[in-house]
């Protein structure tokens, strides 16, 4: 059977930097209270007019030149989003018009902060059977659209920002290059912890949105703060403890940790529970936020472009989302 690896990464921030004290502008909060919650300082925010395939146009073609590819040579494409630009058909197949494709297939997954790891998952599956040579995985959100900053939603509001990461994966000519290994999980029984009533058909009524549900912020996120911390500490954790034990290697052996950037304080529970080494666990969230989807593929670009992963770097991608949804994935550049 044939390996898969990463040919190209790319990604797009808005120009747009919104710190705290604008945040402040918005909703009832403070620059010390979200620091000391979350560890953000800024993020950013998309214009009025760009919508989340917009983002991810810039984050697609960056990553296939860094690849040294074109559209032309793309097999599959793969969407992550939950701020798509529209509520049907899936964003990907209005991404797939703005890149100039007509006939490759789209997929459109919705694993939310996981979406990443889901799709290396999904392209190495390709891959390694023979399917498709080239895949193309891009996860864009632009939650700033999103913001409810009532007190019921500015828990998650301050933390919210703008972005899109996507890679290309190619055929590996080495067994123990690329992609090594993935390992997905979930737990529905807590889906409600975070997540958005409205639109949908499980409101035990005859519509799936009225003007009462505007009203009443059901179109908003709502998160329990306590329950998805603690989940997103364990689950991230004991991802990065079987991922090391699967594979027979310590912290030593590994280059770098890329965790899905939640939280600052997430992350630093993270490194505690695990006991990682903190120089080998990269973080932006005190300058990006959290991109949900985003996150991971935006870090992974910019730990190239910074120099802290090199030729045969060893790299764990771990992540949680709302679902519950938990990933990790094991890769030698």
């Amino acid at each position: 059977m044939a390996a898969s690896k990463i040919l190209g990464t790319g990604h797009f921030l808005p120009e747009k930097v919104v710190t705290n004290f604008d945040i402040m502008k918005r909703m009832e909060t403070s620059d010390e209270f979200i620091v000391s919650r979350t560890g953000v300082h800024t993020r950013r925010h998309a214009e009025a007019d760009v919508s989340a395939t917009d983002l991810a146009e810039k984050a697609c073609r960056a990553a296939v030149a860094d690849a040294c590819l074109t559209m032309d040579d793309i097999d599959l494409l793969v969407m992550n989003t939950i701020t798509p630009d529209h509520a049907d058909p899936g964003s990907g197949f209005f991404l797939q018009a703005k890149l100039g494709m007509t006939n490759t297939p789209v997929y459109d997954i919705k694993e939310q902060c996981a979406g990443l790891i889901y799709g290396i998952a999904l392209g190495d599956s390709f891959i390694t059977t023979g399917k498709y040579r080239h895949v193309l995985i891009v996860c864009a959100e632009v939650l700033s659209k999103r913001i409810d900053g009532s007190n019921d939603g500015r828990n998650i509001a301050i933390l919210l920002g703008d972005g899109a990461g996507a890679v290309v994966l190619g055929p590996s000519d080495y067994a123990d290059k690329g992609i090594l290994y993935t390992k997905l999980g979930a737990d529905g029984r807590d889906a409600k912890a975070l997540y958005t009533a409205a639109p949908g058909t499980g409101l035990n009524r005859a519509d799936c949105i009225n003007t009462d549900d505007v009203a009443a912020g059901r179109v908003h996120f709502r998160m329990d703060g306590k329950a998805v911390f603690e989940n997103g500490v364990a689950k991230m954790s004991q991802a990065v403890v079987e991922a090391l034990q699967d594979n027979g290697i310590g912290f030593g052996e590994l280059d770098l940790l890329i965790p899905h950037q939640a939280n600052l304080r997430m992350l630093e529970a993270i490194i505690q529970t695990t006991k990682a080494p903190a120089e080998k666990v990269f973080a932006n969230v005190d300058k990006l936020g959290n991109m949900a989807s985003a996150c991971l593929p935006v870090a992974l670009d910019q730990a190239i472009q910074g120099g802290r992963i090199k030729q045969d770097s060893l790299v764990l991608l771990v992540a949680f989302g709302s679902g519950f949804v938990w990933a990790a994935a094991l890769i030698r550049f």
